[in-house]
C-alpha cells in the first residue's frame, strides 16, 4: 500500500470512529486532536506509522442531498445523470483561506472519485454539477478530470465518504502538475494535507439497482 492510500485509510478510520462516537453522543465539544511537540503543521498525526488525521470540529460541516449515513439519489451515480451533487458548507473556521473536497470509497480508499482544491474560503455552496472558478481539479481513479460518479456493481450497496478540508493557504499546482498539465489525485491530496487544519465530513451509501 502506498503512503497516500495509507493516509486515506486513516481518514476512513477517523470517520468510522466518529460514527461510533455519534451513536452515543453528539459532536458538540469535539476539537482538533492536539499536535505532537515535534510538529510544525496544524495537522495532528495519529499514533500510527502512516495515518495523518484531523478530528472534526463542532461547527464545521458539509451536507449534500442525502440523509447523513443514508442513500444518495441515483441521479448522482453512474446509474443516473453522472453529475456531482450540490454541497452546502457551514461553520468554516477562522483562518480558512481555501477549501478542498475529497470523495472516496470507504471500502477501497485508493479509489478517488472527486478531488479538488483552491475553492475560495467563504464559499458556502457548490451547485449541482458545478466547478467553482480557479480551482485545481485532479484526475481521479477513472483517469478522467473531475467528478467520477460512484458506480458499485449491480445489486451492491457501498459506502462513500465526502470530506471538506479547511486550508490556511492556496495550493501551488505548478509543483504537483504532470508534464501534460494535469494533477493526479494522490499528489493533490498530499498537498492538501500539508495546509489542512480542520475538516468536515459526511457519509452516504449507494444502492446499485
Amino acid at each position: 500500500m502506498d503512503a497516500a492510500s495509507a493516509r486515506r485509510l486513516g481518514l476512513v478510520a477517523t470517520a468510522l470512529l466518529s460514527s461510533v462516537v455519534l451513536a452515543a453522543c453528539s459532536r458538540d465539544g469535539r476539537t482538533l486532536a492536539p499536535a505532537l511537540p515535534e510538529q510544525n503543521e496544524s495537522i495532528a498525526i495519529a499514533p500510527t506509522d502512516t495515518a495523518a488525521s484531523l478530528e472534526p470540529s463542532e461547527s464545521f460541516s458539509v451536507t449534500g442531498p442525502w440523509m447523513e449515513g443514508g442513500d444518495i439519489d441515483l441521479a448522482f451515480t453512474c446509474y443516473g445523470r453522472n453529475v456531482s451533487p450540490p454541497l452546502e458548507i457551514t461553520g468554516q473556521p477562522s483562518g480558512t483561506v481555501t477549501l478542498a473536497v475529497l470523495l472516496h470509497d470507504v471500502t477501497t480508499p485508493d479509489i478517488l472519485l472527486w478531488t479538488m482544491a483552491n475553492i475560495s474560503g467563504g464559499t458556502v455552496a457548490i451547485g449541482e454539477g458545478a466547478t467553482p472558478p480557479d480551482v485545481v481539479v485532479a484526475t481521479n481513479s477513472d483517469g478522467n478530470l473531475g467528478y467520477q460518479p460512484p458506480c458499485p456493481s449491480s445489486g451492491e450497496r457501498r459506502q462513500y465518504l465526502l470530506t471538506v478540508f479547511a486550508l490556511d493557504a492556496v495550493i501551488n499546482s505548478a509543483g504537483i502538475s504532470n508534464a501534460d498539465g494535469t494533477v493526479d489525485a494522490d499528489a493533490l491530496f498530499t498537498a492538501v494535507e500539508m495546509s489542512a487544519f480542520d475538516v468536515a465530513e459526511s457519509t452516504f451509501y449507494v444502492q446499485a439497482p
